[in-house]
Formats: C-alpha cells, structure tokens, sequence
C-alpha cells in the first residue's frame, strides 16, 4: 500500500528558488508515478496568477502549472483564506485541464497525508 504524499507550496513564485524546486519536485514525483496531491496555501497562491516576471529577470513558473495535469496532478487545492487575504479571486485561477477546490481547513486537509513535502 503506497503512502499518500501531499506538496505544500506556501513560496511566492519569485525572490527565491522555493517555488520553482518545489514544482520541479512534483512533476519528478509524478513522473514516477508517485502523483502527490498538491496545496498551495499562503504567497503560494501567487503562483497560480497571471505573472510577468521578465522585468525582475526571471523565468516565468506558468509552464511548470501548466503541465502538472498533464503528469496526473488534475486537481488543484488551494486555500481559501489565503486567497482571501491576498486579495485574489478564486474565479481568476483557471488552468486548462485540472479541476481548482478551494479547501476551508488546511489543517484538517494536510493531516490526512501521510507524508508532507513543504515548498
């Protein structure tokens, strides 16, 4: 029986490699077929938004979301309260090919992992 793993993204998509290495980790993961369920919560859900991070000189993590659906990971979860505080509309997340639940305790929601990776 496999034990169910769960990556925590709670990095801002720029200002460190975080993000980045975190998103690395789950589409090596789930090329291994080892599909973590992923959650981003605090200035990790800027990373879900419309960023262009040229001016600052960085490479920009949208390609890195756009294929985690294509490596299994078809369900976004995303804390609601951090969406909240930072002013983003849940409407304004979309991402073709993976469903977006907002997830009310985060705390109950990464308890029932087994393993949590944080990001």
């Amino acid at each position: 029986m496999s034990k169910s793993i769960l990556a925590l993204c709670r990095q801002a998509p720029y200002g460190n490699a975080l993000a980045r290495e975190g998103l690395e980790a789950v589409l090596a993961a789930a090329a291994m077929d080892q599909t973590p369920a992923v959650l981003f919560c605090g200035d990790g859900v800027f990373q879900l938004v419309q960023q262009s991070p040229e001016g600052i000189g960085e490479k920009n993590l949208r390609r890195n979301i756009q294929a985690l659906p294509m490596f299994g990971v078809e369900t976004l979860h995303i804390c609601r309260a951090s969406l909240q505080q930072r002013g983003i509309d849940p409407v304004a997340i979309e991402l073709p090919g993976a469903e977006i639940q907002l997830v009310e305790n985060t705390t109950a929601f990464i308890d029932g992992f087994d393993h949590v990776l944080s990001f």
